[in-house]
């Protein structure tokens, strides 16, 4: 069975070169929920009449050759996903949306300028195909569908109407699907593809990264509740636990699954700029002896790639874990890159790469990172990759403190709460390049925890020191 892409309504179209004429067998594709009976509002709701739904095909989701899109001429919009409604069309004026979304030729009113990632590109395309689904099921076309629909597909959502299961779902997520069908409509209405869309937004200021910024918000949105946040709730390990447990990652996954999550924990670096690193960017021989040679004991680096909003930034790496890892780059990952070349007949740039075995010099992927901090142990108690960000941001600040009450021959502790508050507001301000962004909710939660937290300043003894010690065990 194949998917025709048919005919443009305007813009660059990919579709139109037969990119992807591609068989539903084997394609990485993902339905939307199907539509569950719709039924009245009662604390008591009816089961679910076993098959309900099941009548029609499913939407779906596609995420392209990347490659063979690229060579066709057009690389920019290589990595936006397409959709395909539930008679297998392809969703002209749907999939135009998402590569204007991409190429930030159009943003919803008071968005940021950020290009989008391409896991962000993937939940719109998700939550569109939710949308284009329930309109099918409710024979809506998106050129007649007015805002009273969006907010009745909210409401169905959040009932549990229009849910897999028939269970309310969240808040946030009723209200991101209903946002992405927003945003669709109202870039189809600006498109002249439609009628004007009408809908009310309320203007709001935001203190976000340490700056004011505008945002819009749509009427009518469910109120959500605020989430516990993640910081909050993380019971921060003790250094000692997690080198015990890089140590286990080193014994039972290798040397460069170890050096990968190191890398988080060392810079603070999200899951996904680890996965996405290139050779190309780590810092040469040169740079790092010249760095020690000044007294250093970070040298800078350039992350480019996989960064959040696509937007570049210099990070400081620790010496010697700097050192380490080009060690490893100018031997090792060489005899693992050939080996997947003689594999494969391709090559990589990709900086950390496996060394297991028939695996060799193949590209280490997010889910790997992400099953080493769930699954090997021993390792701290609440565990993941954006836990180790966390760790990573509470005990370099901790130990910068440290380090800065022994210079007035005292104590974090002896030097009182109000000096690691001022202090450590300031540690945080200078790790906002380096983290990518510290929101000014999360900065007053690491204060909060390093003022209850000044009896763990031996604890702390070096958070680079503690992983480092990795190396000789």
């Amino acid at each position: 069975m194949m998917l025709r892409p048919g005919s443009s309504t305007g813009g660059a179209d990919p579709a139109k070169t037969g990119a992807f004429q591609i068989n539903c067998d084997g394609a990485s594709a993902r339905g939307a929920h199907r539509p569950i009976p719709k039924r009245t509002r009662s604390n008591t709701r009816p089961p679910r009449a076993r098959g309900a739904g099941r009548q029609c095909g499913m939407v779906k989701v596609f995420q392209p050759n990347a490659d063979r899109i690229a060579k066709l001429g057009f690389a920019s919009v290589a990595h936006v996903p397409v959709i395909f409604d539930s008679r297998q069309r392809y969703c002209r004026e749907y999939n135009r949306y998402l590569r204007e979304r991409a190429e930030l030729d159009w943003r919803p009113s008071g968005g940021f300028g950020d290009r989008p990632r391409p896991r962000t590109l993937k939940t719109m395309a998700d939550n569109l195909g939710n949308w284009i689904r329930w309109c099918e099921s409710r024979n809506i076309a998106w050129q007649t569908a007015t805002y009273n629909d969006v907010l009745v597909y909210q409401d169905a959502q959040d009932s549990g109407e229009w849910s897999a299961a028939g269970d309310s779902l969240a808040c946030n997520t009723s209200n991101a699907r209903a946002d992405d069908a927003t945003h669709f409509l109202t870039w189809s209405a600006q498109r002249g593809l439609r009628a004007e869309f009408t809908v009310k937004y309320a203007v709001q200021r935001k203190l976000i990264g340490g700056n004011m910024r505008t945002t819009t918000v749509r009427s009518g949105r469910l109120k959500e509740a605020r989430p516990e946040s993640q910081v909050e709730a993380f019971k921060l390990p003790a250094p000692d636990e997690v080198r015990k447990w890089l140590a286990a990652v080193r014994n039972r996954r290798g040397y460069a699954k170890n050096i990968t999550c190191r890398f988080i924990l060392e810079t603070g670096a999200r899951l996904g700029e680890a996965e996405a690193l290139r050779v190309s960017s780590w810092p040469s021989a040169e740079d790092i002896e010249e760095a020690a040679y000044r007294g250093d004991v970070f040298v800078p680096m350039l992350l480019e790639h996989g960064t959040k909003g696509g937007r570049p930034r210099t990070i400081r790496v620790p010496l010697d874990f700097a050192r380490a890892v080009r060690t490893w780059i100018d031997g090792p990952r060489n005899k693992y890159v050939f080996a997947f070349y003689k594999r494969t007949g391709k090559r990589t740039d990709k900086l950390f790469v496996s060394d297991a075995g028939e695996h060799a010099g193949t590209p280490i992927r997010r889910h790997t990172i992400q099953r080493c901090f769930a699954n090997v142990l021993p390792r701290p108690k609440v565990w993941s990759p954006h836990k180790g960000r966390h760790a990573f941001a509470c005990f370099f600040v901790l130990y910068a403190l440290e380090a800065e009450a022994r210079a007035h021959k005292s104590t974090v502790a002896g030097m009182g709460v109000n000096w690691v508050h001022n202090r450590g507001t300031e540690w945080l301000k200078m790790l906002q390049r380096q983290f990518g962004h510290v929101d000014e909710t999360t900065t007053q939660i690491y204060l909060k925890w390093l003022a209850t937290a000044v009896g763990l300043a031996v604890m702390a003894n070096g958070w680079h020191r503690f992983l480092a010690d990795d190396e000789e065990t």
